[in-house]
């Protein structure tokens, strides 16, 4: 619960784009330091577990002040990128980093909170992909996603297909909420505290630690 609560509230701060600390203050300035544009800083960040497009698209029009039809193509395609390489290369990932102690836990964490979150796919396969990537929530998204579809043994364009729609109906609800900002701040909070508690009352139903 600890753990979850605290990526809640990194991710929030990532969206509120607070004003004027000063630890935020240092992290901003090394993130402007890094010589290339913000277009391709919104992109590189949709690239990263678990900021995804959730993360970019706050920041690219908070932030960056970058127009939606910019901040949205450039999100999408950065969040698209690892998915390719996840669905074609997993086998030969998962083996490097089975060899290092570290990574393969992190891995084998990811691999179970896929599973634990897979009953839409059980349920509706490829459209309960898609649906399980829509959610712009921790846990779910196009990285765990292509993790779901390549262990339920989904077709590799299928999967890129109902990833990439997932991603668009993401991409929307990111943007509507971050057009309302502090409105759309609060929103996103109670929908990540609903869902948590959710998750963790079915867990103690099930006798799982939280």
């Amino acid at each position: 619960m600890t753990k979850s609560l605290l990526l809640i509230c990194l991710i929030l701060l990532l969206w509120l784009n607070l004003a004027a600390s000063d630890w935020k203050g240092n992290i901003r300035q090394k993130v402007d330091d890094i010589q290339i544009s913000p277009e391709l800083k919104v992109f590189l960040i949709a690239m990263i577990p678990i900021f995804e497009l959730r993360g970019a698209i706050p920041i690219g029009r908070l932030y960056y002040q970058l127009p939606i039809w910019k901040v949205f193509p450039l999100a999408v395609a950065g969040n698209m990128v690892p998915i390719f390489l996840i669905l074609l290369c997993f086998d030969l990932v998962a083996a490097l980093i089975g060899k290092i102690p570290f990574m393969n836990g992190i891995m084998q964490a990811v691999l179970r909170r896929t599973r634990a979150k897979s009953n839409l796919m059980e349920k509706y396969e490829e459209i309960g992909l898609m649906l399980f990537v829509a959610i712009p929530l921790p846990v779910t998204g196009a990285w765990t996603g292509s993790l779901a579809a390549y262990l339920f043994g989904f077709g590799f364009w299928k999967s890129i297909l109902f990833i990439f729609l997932g991603v668009l109906i993401a991409g929307v609800v990111v943007t509507f909420l971050t057009s309302l900002k502090w409105i759309g701040a609060g929103l996103a909070l109670l929908a990540l505290i609903y869902f948590r508690v959710k998750d963790a009352r079915k867990r103690r139903e099930n006798g799982e630690k939280c």
